[in-house]
C-alpha cells in the first residue's frame, strides 16, 4: 500500500476544523485587506497631488491608452508582491499551530498510537494547511484578471506570480509545522517558524540575497526582458525548487515528531511506587517486520560485504532531496549526451557533403560540443558528490557514531578495511565515470583534435581517482564526517566542472596551440595520479599507526 495514504483523510479533516472555527474568512479578509491597500497606496502615489477624493470622483485628466497600460502593469506587479507578503505574514503561523496545537492540548500521543505513521501525520497537517491558504489565495484572482482590461499586462506573469505563490505557500507551510514538530509550545514554534522563514524565504532581508527571493524574481520577471528560456526557469525551476526543499523539510521533521519536549523534564518519582503488574497484551499487535532480502555474507570480505549491504548514510545529506537531484542530473547527462552525439553525427554526415560543410560547422560543432561538455559535467558530478559524502563518512563516520574502536579491534588488515570501505562507495555509479570521461573526450576530440581529447578523457579519470584517493585521507585524518566532506567538497567540484573551463579557454582568444595543451593536460593528469598515489598511502599507513 501506498506509505502516505492517509495523508488525504487528515488533510480533510484539518480543512473542516478550520472552516468551523471561521479561520477561511479572516484570511481571506486579511489578504483583501492587503490587496486593497496596495491599491490605495499605488492610486494616491500615481496621482498625486491630488487628494483621493477628487481621484475616486472620476475627476481626472484624461489618461492616454499608454500610461493606462504602465498603471495596470505596476498595479498587477504590487498586487503579487503584496499577496506574497500577506501569504509569507500568514502561513509559517498557520502550519505550526497544526501540530503545536496537539502538543497544548495533550492529543498529540492519542493521535500517534493511530494506525498512521508520523511521515503520514506530519504530510496530512502539513497538505491541510497549506491547501487552506492556496484557497484563500484565490480570493484575490477576480482583482488581478480586472487588471487585464486595462491592458499592458502580461498574462505570462500572471502565472509566474501565482506559480511563486504556490511554491512559497508550500515552503512556508514545511518550515512552519517542520518547528512545531521540534518546539515544545505554540510559542516557541512561532517563533521558530518565523525565524526560519526569514532566512528561507526573506533571504535574512539582506539586499544582495533578496534578488534570490521570491519577491525579487517577480521583479526580474516584470521588469526586465527575458528570453523564453530564462522565463521559464523563473516561474517554473524557482517554485518547484521551493516544492523540493518543503518535501525535505517535512520528511527530516517527521522524524522529530517523538521527541521528548525541551521543557519536559524527567518524570515525576514517588516515595512508595506501585508495585509492578503484568504487562497487558497490546490491543493491535504490531506485524513481525520482515528482514531484508540480504545476499549470504562473503567470509572473504565481511567488510565490504557489511558496506555494500547495510552501508551507512548521515542525516545531514537529506536523503529524500538527495534522490531528487540525482535522479535528475542522471537525467539530464544522459539525456545532454545523446542530443550531443547526435550533432556530432550529423556533423560528421554533413561535412562528407561539401555543399554542407560550411553549416556543419556554424551549426553542429558549437551545439554538439557545448552539449557533451554539459553531459561530462553533469555525469562527473553526479558520480562524485555521492562519491564524496560516502567516502568521506567511511572512517570517519565510525570514529563520529563511536564505532571505531571495535572495528579496528577485529582480526582485519586496516588497509584492507580501508579498502574494502572506498572500493563499496567509489563502484556506486560507476557507469557515470565512463560517461564523463567519454563525454569529455568526445568534446575535446571535436574542437581540438584526437591527442588532445584523449589527453582530456584521461586527465578527467585521473582527478576523479585523485578525489577518491584525497577523501580516503581525510577520513581517516577528520574526527567527523561533515569536516571531512567541507574539505573534500571544493576538491570534487573543481573535478567535475575543470573541463568547462579549459574547453572555453581553448575556444577563447587566448590562442592555445593545440601542442601546448596536450601537454598541459597530460602534466595535470600526472600529477594528480601521484598524488593520488601518495594519499591512498599516507592514508593506510595513518590507519595502521591508529592516527
Amino acid at each position: 500500500m501506498w506509505p502516505f495514504a492517509s495523508v488525504g483523510t487528515l488533510a480533510v479533516w484539518e480543512l473542516r476544523r478550520l472552516a468551523r472555527r471561521g479561520q477561511a474568512m479572516r484570511v481571506r479578509l486579511v489578504l483583501l485587506y492587503a490587496l486593497f491597500l496596495t491599491f490605495l497606496g499605488l492610486t494616491a502615489y500615481s496621482f498625486s497631488p491630488l487628494p483621493l477624493r477628487l481621484i475616486f470622483l472620476s475627476r481626472l485628466p484624461p489618461l492616454s491608452l499608454r500610461e493606462c497600460a504602465e498603471f495596470a502593469s505596476t498595479f498587477a506587479l504590487l498586487t503579487l508582491e503584496a499577496q506574497l507578503i500577506a501569504v509569507v505574514a500568514v502561513t509559517p503561523a498557520l502550519a505550526a499551530s497544526a501540530v503545536a496545537e496537539e502538543k497544548d492540548r495533550q492529543t498529540l500521543p492519542l493521535l500517534l498510537i493511530t494506525l498512521m505513521s508520523d511521515r503520514e501525520i506530519v504530510f496530512g497537517k502539513a497538505a491541510g494547511r497549506i491547501a487552506f491558504v492556496l484557497a484563500a489565495v484565490l480570493a484575490g484572482v477576480p482583482v488581478l484578471m480586472i487588471t487585464v482590461l486595462f491592458g499592458g499586462i502580461d498574462v505570462r506573469l500572471l502565472g509566474a506570480g501565482y506559480a511563486l505563490t504556490v511554491g512559497t505557500v508550500v515552503l512556508c507551510g514545511a518550515i512552519g509545522v517542520g518547528a512545531a514538530c521540534r518546539a515544545p509550545d505554540l510559542r516557541s514554534a512561532v517563533v521558530g517558524a518565523y525565524g526560519r522563514a526569514v532566512v528561507l524565504v526573506c533571504g535574512a532581508f539582506v539586499p544582495p540575497c533578496l534578488l534570490a527571493t521570491p519577491f525579487g524574481v517577480l521583479v526580474l520577471a516584470s521588469r526586465f526582458r527575458l528570453s523564453d528560456t530564462d522565463f521559464l526557469v523563473l516561474a517554473v525551476g524557482y517554485p518547484l525548487l521551493q516544492v523540493l526543499i518543503g518535501f525535505a523539510l517535512l520528511a527530516r521533521a517527521a522524524g522529530a515528531l517523538r521527541l521528548r519536549e525541551a521543557t519536559a523534564g524527567p518524570p515525576p518519582v514517588t516515595t512508595y511506587p506501585p508495585p509492578p503488574r503484568p504487562a497487558e497484551p497490546p490491543l493491535i499487535r504490531p506485524e513481525d517486520e520482515v528482514p531484508p532480502d540480504l545476499p549470504p555474507l562473503d567470509p572473504a570480505d565481511p567488510v565490504l560485504w557489511k558496506e555494500r549491504c547495510v552501508g551507512w548514510r548521515p542525516a545531514w545529506t537529506l536523503p529524500l532531496a538527495s534522490k531528487v537531484l540525482r535522479g535528475l542530473a542522471a537525467v539530464l547527462a544522459l539525456l545532454c549526451l545523446l542530443w550531443g552525439t547526435w550533432a556530432q553525427v550529423d556533423r560528421l554526415v554533413r561535412g562528407l557533403n561539401a555543399g554542407d560543410a560550411s553549416r556543419s560547422r556554424t551549426l553542429s560543432a558549437v551545439e554538439g560540443g557545448w552539449l557533451l561538455m554539459a553531459a561530462g559535467v553533469l555525469a562527473a558530478g553526479r558520480y562524485l558528490l555521492p562519491v564524496a559524502v560516502g567516502v568521506s563518512g567511511a572512517v570517519a563516520g565510525e570514529r563520529f557514531r563511536a564505532t571505531l574502536d571495535s572495528l579496528l579491534a577485529a582480526p582485519l588488515d586496516r588497509r584492507a578495511v580501508l579498502r574494502s570501505k572506498v572500493q563499496a562507495h567509489a563502484e556506486r555509479g560507476s557507469g557515470f565515470v565512463a560517461v564523463a570521461v567519454t563525454a569529455v573526450g568526445m568534446a575535446f576530440i571535436a574542437e581540438q583534435g584526437v591527442r588532445v581529447g584523449v589527453a582530456a578523457a584521461v586527465l578527467s579519470a585521473s582527478g576523479i581517482a585523485f578525489v577518491i584517493a584525497l577523501g580516503a585521507w581525510l577520513t581517516v585524518r577528520c574526527v567527523a564526517d561533515v569536516r571531512a566532506f567541507r574539505l573534500l567538497l571544493p576538491v570534487a567540484l573543481l573535478a567535475a566542472g575543470w573541463p568547462a573551463a579549459v574547453w572555453n579557454a581553448a575556444r577563447s582568444e587566448l590562442a592555445i596551440s593545440q601542442e601546448d595543451l596536450f601537454r598541459w593536460l597530460l602534466a595535470a593528469a600526472a600529477v594528480c595520479v601521484l598524488a593520488a598515489a601518495g594519499l591512498w598511502w599516507r592514508a593506510g599507513r595513518d590507519l595502521v599507526r591508529g592516527v
